[in-house]
This record gives C-alpha cells, sequence and structure tokens, in this order.
C-alpha cells in the first residue's frame, strides 16, 4: 500500500516526540517508526487536517524542542514537499521526487520551480539545517537526493536525505542517488 501522509523528525532527548505540545492534540495518530541516535525521532501520521501548515508545523516543533525539525508530506509515496527550520529560524521548503510532484501540480497552473528551489539551492538549505543540528552535510550529495527519482518509493529518498543530513540510523546508501541524467561521455578504446 502507498502512503500518504507526513513524516516527522525531530530530536527530544528522554521523551517520544508525541509528547511535544506541538503534536499532543494529534498523538493517537502518530505512529513511531524509527529512533536514531542522539535523541533524533521518526514519525508517521496518516493525513489529516489539523496538523496544519507544514513551515508551521516544523517551526513550532523546532521552537518547542529546541532542534532543527523537518516534516514531508509524502503524496502516495511518489514524491513529497519537505519543510525545514532551526529554533527561532525560518522554515525552508524543498522537495523529493520532483517530476511527480510536477505531475501532481500540472492542473494548478502553478510550475514546480514557482514554488520550490531547485536542488543546488534547496541543498544549501539543507546544509545549513545540517549544521544548526550540529552535523556536517556534503551540498552536492543532498543536491544528487534532492534531484533523484524515488524509486522505488519518495520514503526511500527521504531516508537517504537523513543520512546525508548526518541523522544517525538513517540509510547511509553508498554514491547518491542518480538524477536521471546521463553520465558524461566517457572515451573506449581497444587496448
Amino acid at each position: 500500500m502507498r502512503f500518504w501522509g507526513y513524516l516527522l523528525v525531530g530530536r527530544r532527548e528522554g521523551r517520544a516526540l508525541p509528547d511535544s505540545p506541538v503534536l499532543r492534540p494529534n498523538r493517537h495518530h502518530l505512529l513511531p517508526t524509527a529512533s536514531f541516535g542522539d535523541g533524533w525521532q521518526l514519525w508517521h501520521h496518516p493525513r489529516r487536517p489539523e496538523l496544519g501548515d507544514l513551515d508551521a508545523l516544523v517551526r513550532a516543533l523546532a521552537d518547542e524542542t529546541g532542534a532543527p525539525a523537518l516534516a514531508a508530506y509524502v503524496m502516495e509515496s511518489d514524491c513529497a514537499v519537505v519543510s525545514g527550520a532551526g529554533p527561532g529560524g525560518a522554515p525552508w521548503s524543498a522537495c523529493l521526487g520532483r517530476r511527480a510532484l510536477a505531475g501532481y501540480m500540472a492542473d494548478t497552473g502553478l510550475a514546480l520551480d514557482e514554488l520550490f528551489p531547485d536542488p543546488r539551492a534547496a541543498a544549501a538549505h539543507c546544509s545549513d539545517w545540517a549544521a544548526a543540528a550540529g552535523h556536517t552535510a556534503d551540498p552536492a550529495e543532498l543536491a544528487a537526493v534532492l534531484a533523484a527519482e524515488a524509486a522505488p518509493s519518495v520514503e526511500d529518498l527521504f531516508e537517504d536525505l537523513l543520512a546525508r543530513l548526518g541523522i544517525e540510523g538513517g540509510r547511509r546508501p553508498g554514491p547518491p542517488p542518480p538524477t536521471g541524467e546521463a553520465p558524461a561521455a566517457t572515451r573506449c578504446e581497444p587496448p
């Protein structure tokens, strides 16, 4: 079954993320997914309108926990809108599975680039988020994840993003995922 809902990532030492006053009204809908090192937690939340604006959610969660927070709104495991913020900071947005998200937006009359930065610009926001969390992230690797298509699911891309942001326990693949761009030509000559 394909997932449609929220993925929430926050840092909360010694207590579950749903104990946060920001999430308490929705806690009976939250499903624990993973606890990573250093207090980081990942939770799923089925699609519910009471979570409200994604930017407002991550800003409130970051302010309340005193640590950077991430949220992704996943659309049928095809693509996701990602929002992040640090305590007291302005939220930023990015997307995963750009081609699929453009398809979801086709009826709106808006272009993807009108709402979301390109992968390199989004990688700069992600890199700043990682630094606020006390981690170092490679902007080129982040851009590769942000440019990749979701295969088999956008949740896998989100885990790749977490790993590249330095969230211990996030999937740590070898090279960044393919972006769909052809590699540079290599000249082959017989021996």
